[in-house]
């Protein structure tokens, strides 16, 4: 563990329950902006795949189907 980590986690455990809650809730917005572009793109990836299911260019094969 870095220095800046062990130091910063030396301060959180001094906050109150709902200051650590906010430093946590503050840290899972970031990481969630981070993941926007892939959530995004699996949001398209769903949408193209539907499309060719009903356009009949994808079929829906069963997982065991798929696994033998």
């Amino acid at each position: 563990m870095s220095n800046l980590v062990v130091e910063i986690t030396e301060k959180i455990q001094m906050l109150s329950v709902s200051e650590k809650n906010e430093v946590l809730r503050v840290l899972l917005q970031d990481i969630d902006g981070a993941d926007q572009d892939a959530d995004e793109a699996w949001q398209n990836e769903v949408v193209q795949r539907v499309k060719a299911i009903h356009n009949g260019e994808a079929a829906i094969v069963a997982l065991k189907e798929w696994q033998d």
